[in-house]
């Protein structure tokens, strides 16, 4: 008789009992779709896999959907959950009367400024130089989320359509098969319509629901605008911080071998060998290139070392054990949020003299953002993590085994570990100390998750809830291990400010966040700031005292500098641990918040902390700052202190 533990999972849902003696057959499902049994090696892996309560079983049972898929050919087909109300909306602003208004700044809505109108901004969207660069051009209909056209919204309260005789019941329903129910006060009453318009097309899409499933799209923009409030309103935190009182220079860099406008997506300090120079690690997704640069050496031209589509996060890590540090590449492979196959693992592997050669670890993927190396196994070699955010099919987390031993080249077996889309990050971490190396996924899209995947050996993870957004438009953007409290343990900065919109509306839960890990799971939620389009969060101890303090970007692309109150919108502060666990807010820089990525480090040789931070420009508004790919903001705790300048 099959062995109750060992399952396949059909598409249709039907979980079919398996044995060992099955491995590499083919069954057929009672709905007619034919499947292959994973390995014999893979059907032990379940055996030993243990589950500790129903939900990890569950789980383990949905990741076994697509293994049995090797290397670089692995499937992505059995995504489990696609998201039909994929709220990262990129919407239109509220009306005034038959006028577009923009919400430019978290202060009251004013007119947009002349230019900026939602058509205008559609039309520079398709001029920008950086859409030329993809390998899609931009859908119709995701031109139509980033800019769409604005329309009126009756100013009193209306009731829903008579087709739907309980319209809470109905609409909750409909919204909650797929992620938690977001409430009317998240969108402004005039995004409403949009905002519906654009989920029932996802709901419509490639897995579509039910026609009867569907209620009418009148009656649902009917309920949400009838209960949705005229604005946002923000709380006094989010509209800006005083100046810093530690003084930064700040310093616009240009590079030339990198073209204008950038879109740098990562930037980090790094060595190359243990007694080389500290370099910059600079990817830039829009114009595919992997650059490093020496600032302690001006003089001396930036080097391109790879050229990748759309390169997003890179790693520095000896990958083959020859003694030269490589680079990991995780490659995006379209510019836009839309399905695609052209997503990869890139291997750039170092052959010395500055010579990297392009090697493809993995392919044929959805989108690519991240890719974190680790001896998962405890075999001695390296194995990888890799975070598929995709669009609305593709996503998934995936772990390639390293199954070549003493090889000179690595060789790796992939199989998935989770098959949710919207995947960000994957910092790894021995998370609960026993010594196996664990790793925390983000995990945004309609899902708006922080999740520990603990390491139970043969390459299986058990998950655990760190945290779980309260709604669907939390908007997450990145996380950070870091033990924020220094008591011994790692916690996790969170970022969640997704702002991918024209024009932008500031969200009053937009912000940093930092988990904290207790010992238990989930971590304890604390709300340190409210930061309209926050992205990335740096830790550091910026003025010499001994703690932790934090930095914070914001990326907001279709921001206008020109706009009357701009000077109110802080794009990078400085959170000052003054005693432990709380924070003072500083305003660092203003005006201009394009910065996607960042990192500290002593940039000039002078023994502070300095900040550099990547400049990520799509549209070229009077004032962007076009000729610069990085911001400098260089610490002045130090006295008489040098500093290196661009080329």
């Amino acid at each position: 008789m099959p062995s109750p533990d060992l399952h396949l999972t059909c598409s249709c849902g039907q979980l079919i009992p398996v044995t060992l003696g099955m491995a590499e057959t083919q069954i057929r499902c009672s709905c007619g779709q034919t499947l292959t049994v994973p390995t014999f090696r893979e059907l032990k892996r379940q055996l030993t896999d243990q589950r500790p309560d129903e939900e990890a079983l569950e789980r383990t049972r949905r990741q076994r959907l697509a293994i049995g898929a090797l290397g670089a050919l692995l499937a992505l087909s059995a995504v489990a959950a696609v998201g039909v109300l994929v709220l990262r909306s990129l919407a239109p602003p509220p009306p005034s009367g038959a006028a577009a208004e923009g919400i430019p700044l978290p202060v009251e809505p004013k007119p947009a400024a002349a230019g900026t109108s939602a058509e205008d901004l559609a039309a520079a969207l398709k001029r920008s130089p950086l859409m030329s660069r993809s390998s899609f051009p931009l859908p119709n209909k995701l031109s139509e989320d980033l800019a769409p056209k604005p329309e009126k919204v009756a100013a009193a309260p209306h009731a829903p359509a008579a087709a739907v005789k309980d319209p809470a019941k109905t609409f909750s329903e409909f919204c909650s098969t797929c992620h938690l129910l977001p409430t009317a006060d998240l969108e402004p009453k005039g995004l409403w319509p949009a905002k519906v318009r654009q989920m029932y097309r996802y709901a419509q899409g490639p897995r579509p629901l039910p026609p009867e499933k569907i209620p009418p799209i009148e009656a649902a923009i009917a309920y949400w605008t009838s209960l949705a409030p005229d604005s946002l309103a923000l709380p006094d935190e989010a509209k800006g911080a005083p100046p810093s009182e530690l003084k930064f220079e700040r310093r616009l860099i240009s590079l030339d071998v990198i073209p204008k406008p950038s879109a740098i997506s990562c930037v980090k300090f790094v060595r190359m060998s243990d007694d080389g120079p500290m370099q910059l690690l600079i990817s830039d997704m829009g114009n595919g290139l992997v650059v490093l640069w020496t600032p302690s050496a001006p003089d001396q031209p930036a080097v391109v070392v790879g050229r990748i589509s759309h390169p997003s996060h890179t790693h520095v890590v000896d990958l083959d054990g020859d003694g030269l540090r490589d680079i990991l590449v995780a490659n995006l492979g379209d510019f836009w949020p839309v399905e695609t196959k052209e997503g990869s693992v890139v291997w750039l592997r170092n052959r010395g003299r500055g010579q990297f050669d392009p090697v493809v670890l993995i392919g044929g993927l959805g989108r690519v953002n991240d890719v974190q190396n680790g001896d998962f196994d405890s075999d001695g070699d390296l194995d990888l993590i890799v975070g598929v955010f995709g669009n609305l099919e593709s996503g998934g987390i995936l772990y390639l085994e390293n199954v070549c031993d003493h090889c000179s080249q690595p060789e790796f077996e992939a199989q998935g570990v989770d098959f949710r889309t919207g995947t960000t990050d994957v910092p790894f971490c021995d998370l609960n100390g026993d010594g196996d190396l664990d790793f925390i996924a983000l995990q945004a899209q309609e899902h708006e998750e922080v999740r520990a995947f603990l390491n139970q050996g043969w390459g299986t993870f058990r998950s655990q809830t760190i945290y779980r957004a309260p709604h669907p438009r939390w908007g997450s953007t990145g996380i950070r291990l870091v033990d924020l409290d220094q008591d011994g343990d790692l916690d996790v900065l969170y970022n969640h400010g997704d702002s991918f919109q024209f024009p932008p509306v500031p969200r009053p839960f937009h912000g940093v966040s930092w988990l904290e890990n207790r010992g238990g799971f989930p971590f304890t939620y604390h709300r340190l700031t409210y930061l309209p389009g926050a992205h990335t969060s740096l830790p550091a101890d910026l003025d010499g005292d001994g703690d932790l303090d934090i930095v914070c970007s914001a990326f907001v692309p279709g921001f206008d500098p020109n706009w009357g109150d701009a000077r109110k919108a802080d794009a990078v502060i400085w959170l000052e641990q003054t005693t432990p666990g709380r924070f003072h807010r500083w305003s660092l820089e203003n005006e201009t918040p394009y910065h996607a990525c960042g990192d500290i480090g002593d940039w000039d040789g002078d023994g502070d902390e300095d900040i550099v931070l990547g400049n990520f420009l799509l549209l070229l508004f009077d004032k962007v700052p076009v000729e610069a790919c990085l911001t400098v903001l260089e610490n002045q705790l130090v006295p008489g202190k040098g500093g290196a300048s661009g080329t």
